[in-house]
Order: C-alpha cells, then structure tokens, then sequence
C-alpha cells in the first residue's frame, strides 16, 4: 500500500512515528493528549502493511482498561480497512501468566496456583508475621492498620525491583519501625513457595528472579519458550519498572526491534517501583542504536497550558515541548482563602454558565486536602464523585475524632450516639493504653459490651502498672469522664484531647514516613475547621454528618474528586487544583532539594505530579488558592521565589508556571491587547515557545546579569541548563572562578565573565 494513506489525519510527527525503519530501535516522547494510540494504532498498520505477520507484533499496555479500549480501537480500524488481523495486546501481567505456564509445563519453574483476591495475601503475610513473633525478632506491637499498608507497599516495590528485599528498604527511607520489613518479605517468600502459590505480581518477578540467575544455555533455553516477537510496542513506557524491563531485555534485546512510547514527565509511580531513569537514560544505552521521535503537539489543551506545562518541566531539566493545539484554556485562581468556598464559587459560576458537573474535576496531592472539598460539597448537597479513596466517614482519623464527639455527646451511656459501635474501640487504641496483646484484646472485648464502664476499665488497668504507665492509663480514665463537658463546644473538645492524648506525638511514632503523620494531622485539623466553622453542639455535629453522609452515597455523579494518582490518562473540561501550598505540595519536612541528591529527585517528582495535574484541563484550568499581594506581585513579575521569599504559602510549581505572563501572552495572541514588554523569569522558554508554535513576537524585560562581587556561598541561582543551585564558593583572585551545586548535576565551575547564572535573589528587571 502507498505511503499516501498515512497522510490523513496524522501529523507530521506523527507520520515520522509511523513510518520509522523496520530495522532500527525508536523512543517516542509524546506529551499529555499527543495522540499517542492513534500514533500506535498507526504503526501497527504501517508494519502490517510491510509485510509483518501480526503474530510477530507484540504490543504492551500497562493496565488491562488501557489494554481493552486500545484493542477495542485497533480493531474498529482494521475493521474499517477491510482487514482483520490483529497483533497480541496484552498487559505485562498477562504476558507474565502465559510465560509462567510455559515455563511450568517445561519443569523450569515449579507449578503453583495463581491467587488474585489481596485477602488471601494479607492471611499469608498475618502468618508470616507471627512467624518472626515466635522467633523473638525485634517487631513492637501495632495495630494492623497501621503497619499492613506499609508492608503490602514495600512488597511491591520489592516484586518491581532489580535489587534485594534489603537494598529496598534501605533505599525506601522506611522508619525504625518497619525494620522487619526485609525478614518478613523472607518469611511471606517462604510461605508462599510451600503454599505453591502465586499473586499477581511474581507473573514477571519470578520468571525474571529465574532468567537473572540462569547461565547463558538456561536464558537461551527460556528465549525458545516465549512468543517469537520481532516487533515490540510499549505504550506508557515512563512507568516500567526494573523487573519488567530487565525480563523482556533478557527475552528480547537481541531479536526484536522495540519502539517505547511515552513521557518521563509523566512518570508518578515510583513509589511502586516504576523507574523514569530508564526511558530518560538506560534504554538509550542498553540499545545505542536509538531513534528519537517527539510528539510534542498537545490536541486536549490551548496555548496557554502549553507554555505553562513547557516552563514546569524545564524546572525538572527537561529540553522538552509541549504545545498546546487544542481549544483555548482559560487559566484562574480562587476567590476566597477558604478551598471550600473557592470550590463552591467556582463551581456555581460553571453551572451557570451551562456546563455540567460530570465534566469537571478537583485534584489533589494528598487526601487531607479533600477533606475540606467534600465537607463543602456535602453541606451544600452537591452531587460528587469520589474515585479510588475511601468515603470521609471511614476515614480512620476522622472516625476517631467522632468517636471523641460520641462522648461529648453523652455516647458512653448512650453508645446509639457513635456512628459505628467499633468506633468505641478508638477510645482505648489511640493512642493504645496497652501493649500487652492478651490486655488489649480483653479490655476491647469488655469496652464494646460495656463503653459505660471504660472509665472504670481503664483505672482497674491502671492499678496493675506502676509510675508513669499507670498514671497516663489512669489520666485517661479521668479524661473520658469530663469530655461531657465540652458538649456545647466541641472544636475545643477536640483540641484538648488530641493535646491532652499526645495523638499527634503517637502518629508520629506509629507511621512509617513522615508524609503519612502529616497527612493524619492535616486530616484531623481540616476536620476541627469543620467543626468549628458548624458551630453546633456536639450530638447536632454527629446527626449532621451521618445525614449527609447518607445523602452522599445516594449519588452516582456529580463534580469528580481524585486524587492526581488516579487522574492520570483522564481529561476534564474543568479542572481545579486544591492543596497548592509549598511544602504539602511539593511535599517536605525540610527543602534540602537544592544541595542533597536525594531530596532533588523527590522534587523533581513531585514536579512531575504538578504537570500531570495541570494537564488533564480542556476549556478551564482553577488554582485552588487566593494569592497574598506579595505573591501576586512576584506573580505578575513572573518571578520565582527564593530564600526569604519561598517562606510564601503559594507552591512554587504555580510560580515556575508563569500563569501571569503566559495570560498576557496569549492575549497578545488573540489580538486582545498591545504587546509590550513582559516580565518572566523563564522568559527563554517562552520564546522557544513562542518560535515552535509560530507564536506573536513577544519583547522579554531583560534580567540582570550577575556581577563577580554579587555572590556568595548559600546564594541560590538559576543556569539555563542546569536549572536551580547553590553556590558553594567563589574564588576570591585571579579569575574569581564561581563554584556551584546543582544537585543531580553535581558541582559546576564557571567563569563569571562568561556565566548566564541568574541570582535568584536579586532578580530585577530593565526598564
């Protein structure tokens, strides 16, 4: 068949995919709604027309919607070209299925039974556990919610990696409590290959452990016993992980010839095991011979989230395009310091203006910022979709605050007054009042016949321990008893327990990592803002909220709530982002991003997170917060704050953005206004923009240059390349040779007579 019929509708990126060679490697990078499967679906035509059997054509897909919905449009079509031959799409699991049984049937591996309910693993990894209890290892007592997640996380990221259960957590940053983690991970290994049993995740990590042992007759010999594919096309490739990679590397390096398809920008599974580093560097050179193809032309989004898009990621060292081609989108922030009264105000304009709430979308990065959203959402009865989380009621940290609320209300001679019986247990476990398992199963047992005599319980408990342990046993006794109190104000209530409690010192000794004991507390502050803001009584408060609750699960559409995690592959017309304060996102205890390796590459992910968030827009893109005046002038200045200034609320990603002069652009671009001349730190890539996407002239104020005395070690400064760092030292004769720390990019030299570094604390601009 001709070339011609690839003309229409592809671009001609797209074309350039379609048609690369049959005989060499390709990587494809192609940004948010590049048309990346309409690119695939493409390709797969173009070598079938060449002459490539479809059983030759291996294409694999990441989940197993993905992998239906591309299926279901490949073969729409084919169909459509009167053909009906179609390659194997699968997952990689899918993949691992087949290869598994292959190998089994040969004797390679051993027969086991594939198990895919999560509950038959958690029995499997509870007997694990009280495995290592009876063996005297070094494991505190806990309660399960508060160390299973954990583990069941750990043990993916393990099943994903190349390395060792203890080279794993060692590179987790896992806390001292979780130290068991690689014994348990031993122990579950050896319960599972006597059980003969298999889950989801050895479908590629026990071929792989297998393959990584074998010697050269052994890998050959497995090499025979998988489908004899001389294409491969991975679709989301930013998102493989080690185990993945290294198996199909083993299967197929020498015979296939791979195309990768995706975006490392969009990499926000490493905390699964995904690996960015390997499409951004490794691939290139395991396979050397290595064509790069961008598809860098946005059809979801406008002009103005391709520029701002451009900007974030260049932050995060990236020499990568996004243009936006599609409809204009509208960029904004909220009214009101309060994200539940932005929302609402945001959301009534919406409706009003005739658009549907099923077409919209509130993102967060962490849960905590979805508290106050469906309090809001749930007051004013409007309709909303949660996606992947829990409801708020079962909220563990919420529901031990209502539990609090329960006894205020008279709850322990009225126990109908808790929202759920069990949540009488939150009285005694948080923080728990015992560690001594047979104590705490019978005082459970005793507290749920009787919640009227915990009280009573708790001081017969504390009669049997002496000095402090007793005390706080017995304080706890007292401090049930005159939380009645606090009947008419409860937000005070609240406060005086959690302090009086010390929950917020126990979060922080019960969580693996710190981000999780800042969730808890942020949780539990968004739910006292609540309470306070009701004002009502404490029983009035209870009432409320198990009617709204029952209200809410009524509903089956409505605003969608997620978050960014599970946003990823979606659009909405309307999307608003709520949480955008430095330090929750990005999230960190301490900014060390500028000097410590580790610290940048976390950034540089939650950078990542930002882009993936402010790209799921269409028509209108809502920054959930309200600028401070010293905000919006560093805003307008296009500026990025630094040093005393990142002290601001405002994350700095909607900094590196450049929402204010990217608005002024693209009314320059509309023939709206004049254009005159802007101000904006990251000026250089809007003018790279601007020329790929045949944009307006615009005029950039300049920034001034730095001067040799101007600097001095601590200064932050910005590099074209290198981006972000700090400088170290300065040399103080001769030619006054500046050194600087990039972070990822190790420390640099420059002559100040020929620098392009911008001092970040002392930008300004020419008149």
């Amino acid at each position: 068949m001709s070339v011609s019929v690839f003309t229409y509708p592809y671009t001609d990126e797209q074309q350039s995919v379609i048609q690369h060679s049959l005989e060499r490697h390709a990587k494809v990078i192609a940004v948010a709604g590049a048309g990346k499967s309409t690119t695939l679906i493409g390709r797969i035509q173009y070598l079938l027309d060449q002459g490539v059997p479809a059983e030759k054509i291996g294409v694999f897909m990441f989940n197993k919607s993905a992998q239906e919905e591309f299926t279901q449009r490949l073969s729409v079509s084919q169909a459509a070209r009167n053909s009906a031959r179609l390659p194997q799409v699968m997952t990689f699991h899918a993949f691992g299925m087949r290869l598994c049984k292959r190998l089994e049937q040969r004797n390679v591996l051993p027969t086991a039974r594939l198990v895919t309910d999560e509950f038959s693993l958690i029995k499997l990894i509870r007997e694990a556990r009280q495995r290592l209890q009876r063996q005297d290892a070094d494991i505190e007592i806990q309660d399960e919610r508060d160390w299973l997640e954990d583990f069941l996380l750990y043990n993916d990221q393990v099943k994903a990696a190349s390395v060792s259960a203890k080279e794993v957590f060692e590179e987790g940053g896992w806390s001292r409590e979780c130290r068991y983690f690689p014994h348990l991970f031993e122990q579950l290994e050896s319960l599972r290959r006597q059980s003969n049993v298999r889950f989801f995740s050895d479908l590629l990590s026990d071929p792989y452990e297998y393959v990584k042992a074998a010697d050269p007759a052994q890998r050959h010999y497995v090499q025979t016993l998988v489908p004899e594919y001389d294409y491969l096309l991975i679709d989301e490739f930013q998102d493989i992980n080690p185990c993945q990679y290294e198996l199909l590397k083993a299967l197929y390096l020498e015979r296939a010839r791979w195309m990768i398809v995706g975006d490392v920008q969009q990499c926000i599974y490493e905390w699964r095991g995904a690996s960015p580093i390997i499409m951004a560097e490794q691939f290139d050179h395991d396979f050397q011979a290595v064509d790069v193809y961008p598809l860098a032309c946005s059809f979801r989004f406008g002009h103005s989230i391709g520029m701002m898009a451009t900007c974030v990621v260049s932050q995060n060292h990236a020499n990568q395009m996004v243009i936006g081609q599609g409809q204009p989108t509208e960029i904004d922030f909220a009214r009101s310091n309060l994200p539940g009264r932005a929302l609402l105000t945001e959301l009534k304009q919406w409706h009003e203006a005739g658009e549907s709430l099923e077409n919209s979308a509130v993102l967060v990065r962490l849960y905590s910022d979805m508290v106050p959203v469906q309090l809001a959402l749930m007051h004013k009865g409007v309709p909303y979709q949660l996606h992947g989380d829990s409801p708020l009621l079962d909220n563990r940290q919420i529901r031990m605050l209502m539990a609090y609320l329960a006894v205020m209300a008279g709850g322990l001679q009225n126990p109908a007054m808790f929202y759920d019986p069990a949540d009488i247990e939150y009285l005694v476990t948080i923080p728990n009042v015992t560690n001594v398992s047979a104590e705490r199963s019978k005082l459970l047992t005793q507290a749920r016949q009787a919640p009227h005599l915990i009280p009573d319980l708790l001081e017969s408990l504390a009669d049997q321990k002496e000095g402090w342990k007793g005390k706080k046993i017995a304080e706890r006794a007292d401090w049930l008893r005159s939380l009645s109190l606090y009947q008419k104000d409860p937000a005070q209530g609240l406060l005086a327990t959690i302090d009086k409690l010390g929950i917020y010192r126990y979060f922080e000794h019960t969580s693996s990592k710190d981000i999780q004991t800042q969730e808890k507390i942020a949780t539990c502050e968004a739910f006292l803002s609540y309470v306070r803001g009701v004002g009502s009584d404490a029983g009035t408060i209870i009432a409320q909220l198990v009617k709204l609750d029952e209200q809410d699960s009524q509903h089956t559409h409505g605003v969608h709530l997620m978050t960014i995690h599970k946003a990823k592959g979606l659009e909405f017309d309307l999307v608003m982002m709520s949480g955008l304060q430095e330090g929750r996102f990005p999230y960190y205890d301490e900014d060390l991003s500028s000097i410590d390796r580790q610290a940048a590459s976390q950034m540089q992910a939650e950078r990542r997170l930002f882009y993936v968030a402010m790209t799921r827009a269409r028509k209108r893109l809502v920054f959930l917060e309200c600028p401070a005046s010293d905000e919006s002038k560093l805003l307008h200045a296009g500026d990025l704050p630094s040093g005393a200034a990142r002290s601001a609320s405002l994350s700095r990603f909607v900094f590196e953005a450049q929402p204010m002069p990217v608005q002024s652009i693209c009314s320059v671009w509309r023939g709206l206004v004049q254009s005159e001349p802007l101000a904006a730190t990251l000026s250089p890539k809007l003018q790279d923009y601007l020329k790929q996407a045949e944009g307006p002239k615009v005029e950039f104020k300049k920034v001034a240059a730095l001067t040799k005395a101007t600097l001095k070690a601590g200064d932050k400064v910005r590099h074209d390349q290198y981006g972000q760092g700090v400088v170290v030292r300065q040399e103080s004769s001769g030619k006054r040779m500046i050194y600087v720390d990039f972070a990822d990019d190790g420390l640099k030299r420059f002559n100040p007579k020929h620098t392009k570094l911008v001092h970040l604390a002392l930008q300004q601009n020419d008149d």
